[in-house]
């Protein structure tokens, strides 16, 4: 989360008199959205919360305003904030004279949040109030029971609390928890003209053997919480309990706050890829459902060396945090800073900020942004907070335009990842390879999460990707087999649907008869290797199952096939290349057909074994790709791997032409969205990810500093034929473009691409 000096910017505000509590409000109706896949320990079905109808309409949070005078306030609102925070409690004290909290902050004059929360209403920005959830230096003095213990004692620990009196983390699924929507039910009360609730370090920590834990979970499982083990079934089991139990607090805490303010929002910071040493944390802090249950999630959204900032993460970080609210509201604050370590904004191109800001909505989140800036930005970033204001009318309402979509599994990445330091390699590399193949080659594909594995969610797509999701239980497996019977195209690799939702291997796959092979074990790369499978996987998986099954090997795509298309045949055609990265031995079943073999590099008598294997399932078309190529385009990368993707998506979806074709270079991203607000329309972003220093810096540790653009002209982009457009224009700007009819389609272009431009057609109506 953030770190404390930042999201407490807010310590040393004030407080006034306090305003008579408001009478509580009868529990605001109907909060609730429909249902979706339960998991271990759900004890009612989980439902996410319904957005209210003006967090739908704001355009991410401008942070930072308690800290800046009124003129300054006044600046930040006059370039479109709409929502900022409040300090109301911090680590040492409250802020107003709570009855609940005794120490009150003698830093704050009495006067001064009733202040602050009439110049916000002046300036029409909404109150984002906040609390740092877990750490609390009174409770924690007082509350000994209270305290997180992150290792598997009894013993409580203890702090000095004259030296730290912020004391530690506490426990939140306990009775602290209680307490803590207790506060934040008095703070609504006593000032009602808060709008949300922000707080950084909403999580539990990843395990807690307190003594109400301990006790909770006895009484739950009949079980003691067992050692931290990734490798244990028990502690995974233990996971998906505690999960329940901090959902459940949310879920707690929205029905209380709605109840007094139906309104009331949760917009807070969540774990995600936004900042990617975070979303590498084993075992996890929080489940990625939990965003359903919050109104907005805003991700930290960082770029430096650490986070991946040169790579294809930062675009997938952005379009997985709006997935994980099914596509509602997500906020993403892009971080001005140069590096990572140590952290700073020496020498930060205005520039940038820009390109930041523009990558989060391109892919559907919206951007947050801290507005005090040294003097020497500050100019500059208003420019690009005007830059999202004129883009704002076209940024609300919205849902992809389905086509093709790439399953993110947040079971898989920590059941199956099990480790901070390898699920990286394990699995997030196949994700992000064919993610970044798809955004290389300008395929509208999009990101959902594993509970959006039902006939529902489904149906509305023609091509389900599945890369190495190697987590699914019985349900979400079926309903794969059903959208591929009905006609639906897939696409999967690797382990896929070869461990439950408790990340306990199978026998075999799941989805086996679905893809038409068998298992039979890692790929080896030595001659005669055994070709039976391993009795033992099915019992348990040992460290080394991973390393097992890499290696490098010779893979030769069958010149006859769908592969050998385009630029396959000059890149490839029949000859061997190098494929560096997992595969699997898979056994493929009658009625499939090999187009992709591979065998142990410079083996001589090494086996061959089919990589790229195709299946007709029901109605439905299949590829499997028992060489994992996804991974290798991001670990390990040779252009073919993309190529395969590409073709593999499109054999896979058969006749179901994309929604839109865009003839760009690859450096350009695109996404296509519907937007339902005044009547329906199309908006298609265009984003520049081109860099002219790229690759110059010793690659550890480089970063995108982006200084300067160079414009791309005359993109083209071909919506399908089964659109029908009243007109077509270019924003900010309103510039119409020329439609003309094809065979394929309606096709515009765009004359010049700087940074980022939207392409909005607007639907006639449905005859």
């Amino acid at each position: 989360m953030k770190r404390l000096s930042h999201v407490i910017c807010w310590i040393g505000l004030s407080l006034t008199a306090l305003t008579p509590p408001a009478s509580a409000q009868p529990p605001a109706p109907d909060i609730w959205a429909a249902a979706v896949l339960p998991q271990p320990f759900d004890k009612t079905p989980f439902r996410p919360i319904k957005v209210p109808a003006w967090v739908q309409d704001t355009v991410g949070c401008g942070y930072c305003l308690s800290v800046m005078d009124g003129k300054a306030r006044a600046a930040a609102a006059a370039h479109g904030v709409g929502l900022s925070e409040m300090g109301f409690v911090d680590p040492f004290y409250a802020y107003y004279d709570s009855k609940l909290l005794k120490k009150r902050s003698p830093h704050v004059p009495p006067d001064r949040l009733l202040k602050d929360v009439a110049e916000y209403k002046k300036l029409g920005v909404r109150i984002l109030g906040v609390y740092p959830p877990c750490l609390q230096g009174e409770v924690y003095e007082t509350h000994k029971d209270w305290r997180r213990i992150a290792t598997n004692t009894t013993v409580i620990p203890q702090i000095d609390m004259k030296q730290y009196p912020h004391g530690g983390m506490l426990c939140l699924l306990g009775p602290y928890g209680d307490f803590f929507i207790d506060v934040l039910a008095e703070i609504l009360t006593t000032f009602p003209d808060v709008d949300a609730f922000s707080f950084d370090g909403l999580h539990y920590g990843g395990v807690c053997y307190c003594e109400h834990c301990r006790k909770n979970y006895k009484a739950e499982t009949g079980g003691e919480i067992p050692a931290l083990d990734m490798n244990d079934p028990a502690f995974r089991r233990y996971q998906h309990w505690a999960d329940r139990r901090m959902e459940d607090l949310v879920r707690r805490m929205q029905t209380r706050l709605k109840g007094i303010k139906p309104e009331v929002a949760l917009v807070t910071w969540t774990t995600n890829a936004g900042r990617f040493g975070h979303f590498l944390d084993i075992p996890r802090n929080m489940p990625a459902r939990m965003n359903l249950l919050l109104d907005a999630p805003d991700q930290e959204f960082w770029l430096d060396e650490t986070n991946r900032g040169t790579t294809v993460v930062p675009a997938f970080a952005n379009a997985y945090i709006w997935a994980t609210t099914n596509h509602r509201v997500a906020f993403s604050e892009p971080y001005i800073l140069s590096h990572g370590n140590p952290y700073g904004k020496d020498s930060f191109p205005p520039h940038e900020i820009e390109r930041r800001m523009m990558l989060a909505l391109t892919y559907g989140a919206s951007p947050s942004i801290a507005v005090a800036q040294p003097t020497h930005l500050q100019a500059d970033l208003y420019k690009c907070m005007d830059a999202v204001t004129a883009r704002k009318p076209w940024l609300t309402h919205k849902t992809p335009e389905p086509w093709a979509v790439i399953v993110m599994s947040d079971n898989t990445r920590n059941f199956y990842g099990r480790s901070s330091g390898k699920v990286e390699e394990r699995y997030l590399s196949a994700v992000f390879g064919t993610f970044r193949a798809a955004v290389e080659e300008h395929l509208p594909v999009n990101v959902i999460a594993d509970w959006n594995l039902t006939d529902a969610d489904l149906a509305k797509y023609k091509v389900l990707i599945l890369p190495n999701t190697a987590c699914l239980d019985d349900t979400q497996a079926a309903a794969v087999a059903r959208f591929v019977r009905n006609g639906g195209g897939l696409v999967a690799s690797l382990d896929t649907s070869l461990f439950d939702e408790f990340g306990t291997p199978r026998k075999g796959f799941a989805l086996g008869e679905v893809f038409g092979i068998e298992y039979r074990g890692p790929a080896v790369s030595s001659q005669g290797a055994k070709e039976d499978l391993d009795v033992n996987f099915a019992k348990s998986i040992g460290p080394d199952y991973w390393e097992k099954r890499k290696s490098v090997f010779d893979f030769r795509q069958d010149a006859g096939s769908f592969l050998n298309q385009g630029k396959m045949k000059t890149y490839v055609g029949d000859q061997p290349v190098t494929f560096k990265g997992p595969a699997l031995r898979v056994a493929a079943g009658t009625g499939t057909k090999t187009v992709g073999t591979m065998r142990a590099k410079s083996t001589a008598g090494a086996a061959e074994y089919p990589a790229v294997v195709t299946n007709t399932y029901g109605k439905g078309r299949v590829v499997y790709l028992a060489s994992g190529l996804d991974a290798g385009y991001y670990s390990y990368s040779y252009p073919y791997q993309r190529l395969v993707l590409k073709h593999a998506i499109g054999w896979a979806a058969g006749d179901a032409t994309p929604p839109m074709t865009v003839e760009a270079p690859m450096c350009v991203h695109a996404t296509l969205m519907r937007q339902v607000k005044d009547g329906e329309r199309l908006v298609a972003h265009l984003f520049s990810d081109l860099n002219t220093t790229a690759h110059h810096a010793l690659p550890q540790d480089d970063v995108p500093l982006r200084e300067e653009a160079v414009p791309i002209h005359d993109i083209a982009i071909t919506f399908a034929p089964q659109y029908r457009f009243k007109s077509v224009h270019l924003e900010p700007g309103g510039k119409a473009l020329e439609m003309q009819k094809t065979a394929t389609g309606t096709r515009v272009v765009v004359p010049r691409l700087d940074v980022h431009a939207m392409v909005v057609g607007e639907l006639e109506a449905a005859r």
